[in-house]
């Protein structure tokens, strides 16, 4: 779940608060930075890491109110390569989706916080076992229920049920599209849940096109931060607060260091996916070829514009205070954050206590919930009818 934050970007941004700071805009639909941000992508070698960051970003706050978007991502990963204009269109296409379904991302973190949960839903059928209960309960909507009864069978158990649901609902390729994602085993069957169990309609809708063109105000911001050709200026944007909770470094510090910037520049640099490659031409086995190649370095990329001689102002756009939050407290609001900028189309509960946590790493967690469930689960279950009593 956590970016990767070793090295700083092309502009010296810390790598964990530039991906952190994609999400955060795309989520709060801000196109403006979700513009800046994804241009700091570009620049810095990150593709890769924003693609999974993108990824995340569908599952847990996108899903299938558009599956169009899901597509995008996969044309990337197709294509193995694409121009910075058609990477922005398509981070600002995200920015721009207003039909926003968090139903994954409520499985997965209902399923993994109810671990003593026992049935007591209405139901007509005698189930012989989970398969007949997971079944039944995805036939009649009843999402939720299935998914929580899913968790005492083996992935391969489900998949294998969901196949053959899928086929009659003629999603069969959408479905072994959801097994090539990247993201956790778990992940995967969660989404794979609803896209079986999504109604028609809401299916037809999910795979509308999304309008990626670049607003005209955006287009002109593009163009005012690559005339920059100072460094302090073209860092027109400080990652915001919200940004750094949980996915960063200074999420937990209460002051970071600024000897990035300063004492221990170098060294970050030679950590850093486009710094280390710039450094390339200029170092041999991680020393400067010579003091003539370390001045050129300088001259070429800094000119006038050391860091170690930027004021304070301008070091904490991107090296400032943190927010001092240990990660109990950090996580829950994460989650409170992300929950709160979507809905969910199939949970009509979509509330969460403000203190909900869960360490998110869906694998180990439902593995240990799977051992569980098969102790309380016990089959053949009899059907159940609620009783109004007047």
């Amino acid at each position: 779940m956590k970016p990767s934050n070793q090295g700083l970007s092309k502009h010296l941004y810390r790598i964990d608060e530039v991906l952190s700071s994609l999400r955060w805009s795309i989520i709060t639909h801000n196109v403006n930075e979700t513009a800046f941000w994804a241009i700091e992508v570009y620049q810095s070698n990150l593709l890769q890491e924003a693609l999974e960051t993108l990824e995340t970003i569908w599952l847990t706050n996108i899903g299938f109110g558009s599956w169009y978007a899901l597509r995008l991502i996969l044309f990337v990963y197709e294509e193995g390569e694409l121009s910075e204009e058609e990477w922005i269109e398509i981070t600002c296409a995200f920015a721009k989706v207003r039909i926003c379904d968090s139903t994954i991302f409520h499985l997965l973190l209902r399923g993994s916080i109810t671990s003593e949960w026992t049935p007591a839903f209405p139901h007509s059928q005698l189930y012989q076992g989970p398969k007949d209960a997971v079944l039944d309960c995805l036939k009649r909507g009843k999402l939720q229920e299935a998914w929580f009864l899913g968790r005492s069978m083996e992935i391969s158990e489900q998949w294998q049920l969901l196949e053959y649901l899928a086929i009659e609902l003629d999603r069969s390729s959408e479905l072994l599209t959801l097994k090539t994602l990247r993201s956790s085993s778990y992940e995967c069957l969660a989404t794979a849940y609803v896209l079986v169990c999504l109604d028609h309609i809401t299916w037809l809708s999910s795979q509308k096109p999304l309008e990626n063109h670049i607003p005209d105000e955006v287009t002109a911001a593009i163009k005012r931060w690559s005339s920059e050709t100072s460094m302090r200026k073209r860092r027109a944007i400080k990652p915001r607060m919200e940004a750094l909770l949980y996915l960063t470094d200074r999420s937990h510090q209460s002051q970071v260091c600024k000897d990035e910037l300063q004492i221990h520049f170098e060294d970050t640099l030679k950590r850093s996916p486009y710094w280390s490659d710039v450094l390339s031409d200029y170092m041999e086995n991680g020393e400067w070829i010579s003091d003539r190649n370390k001045e050129e370095f300088y001259d070429t990329h800094f000119p006038d514009d050391i860091p170690d001689e930027w004021s304070l102002a301008d070091r904490e756009m991107s090296h400032g205070h943190g927010l001092g939050k240990p990660i109990e407290q950090s996580r829950p609001r994460f989650i409170h954050h992300t929950l709160q900028h979507s809905k969910s189309l199939e949970i009509w509960d979509s509330s969460f206590p403000p203190n909900t946590d869960s360490s998110m790493e869906w694998d180990p967690l439902y593995s240990e919930i799977q051992k569980k469930s098969n102790e309380i689960l016990k089959f053949p279950m009899m059907p159940f009818k609620k009783v109004f009593k007047l």
